[in-house]
């Protein structure tokens, strides 16, 4: 009963934080692969209520940062790789912004561990990067075969308008 509460509890939470910020505009369908990760990652750290409270407003601010380095160092990259013909400096630009990414990609993990490991055991914070790492995989292997399955045939996408 205690965990179900926890759960209904980190729920609500979570749809409070949700609704507070504006929804991402980049992709359709960002939302519900957010809500997907929300609870993916609530039911893999088996967090309590008291955890879910202090932990969901760090963790949306660390993904907004994550965010704004990805948007701020991965254009250059992503131009080169549409475009496939590029000269040597164009390429040299586009690994000097790949280990920039890389970089402040690591630096800023290493931030919110520390803030996560203020908020949750240790056991909990190295769930959450297997966590994390697990559900994209999912969400790419769903992806790759057109969506999770729903009974005999494949379904939707969970994260598509329908």
């Amino acid at each position: 009963m205690k965990k179900l509460l926890s759960i209904a509890l980190s729920f609500y939470l979570l749809t409070n934080a949700l609704i507070a910020q504006p929804p991402p505009q980049d992709e359709p369908g960002n939302e519900k692969i957010e809500a997907l990760k929300i609870g993916y990652i609530t039911k893999r750290l088996d967090l309590t209520a008291a955890e879910s409270q202090k932990f969901w407003p760090v963790y949306n601010q660390y993904e907004a940062e994550k965010k704004e380095i990805r948007k701020s160092t991965i254009g250059t990259i992503k131009e080169l790789k549409e475009d496939g013909d590029f000269t040597n400096a164009e390429a040299e630009a586009a690994i000097a912004k790949h280990l920039e990414f890389k970089s402040r990609d690591l630096e800023l993990t290493k931030k919110y561990v520390a803030e996560f490991r203020k908020i949750l055991p240790a056991t909990k914070v190295a769930k959450l990067v297997t966590a994390e790492e697990h559900f994209k995989k999912m969400l790419m292997k769903q992806a790759q075969q057109g969506g999770p399955k729903q009974g005999a045939g494949q379904g939707p996408k969970p994260w598509k308008g329908q």
